[in-house]
């Protein structure tokens, strides 16, 4: 499974999208499997400013890989933790979505380097077009 990160979709929601927003196009397109999660909806929606409906109803088509409870959140300020002992400033944010993740046994499609940065410290998958 691919969990689609924030960056992604703003790239492939943006007037002229870049080559991450041609990829999930073509996975759209081919009807290849993808999901995203709960913060990703989150920080997709608050920077919206117009067609927020379309967005919406849009974005539920995807299958929701969500936090199975305490332990995710536990996992996620491990990572943050490990990073910081390294001298490696992270988004809690990402180190949750990294967290969700891992849990899932899903790769991260993203744009934010955070994740390259999470990936060289854990077991986590990054996708690569």
């Amino acid at each position: 499974m691919i969990l689609v990160d924030s960056s992604v979709w703003v790239d492939f929601f943006s007037s002229s999208p870049g080559r991450a927003g041609g990829e999930l196009r073509r996975m759209i397109a081919d009807g290849e499997p993808f999901a995203l999660t709960g913060v990703v909806v989150a920080e997709i929606l608050q920077g919206l400013t117009r067609d927020s409906g379309r967005i919406e109803h849009f974005l539920a088509q995807w299958d929701m890989l969500e936090p199975s409870g305490f332990a995710t959140y536990r996992e996620a300020a491990a990572i943050y933790r490990a990073a910081r002992a390294r001298g490696i400033s992270l988004a809690t944010i990402d180190t949750l979505i990294a967290a969700i993740a891992l849990e899932h046994s899903a790769s991260v499609f993203t744009l934010d380097q955070d994740f390259s940065r999470i990936a060289r410290i854990t077991r986590l998958a990054l996708y690569r077009f």
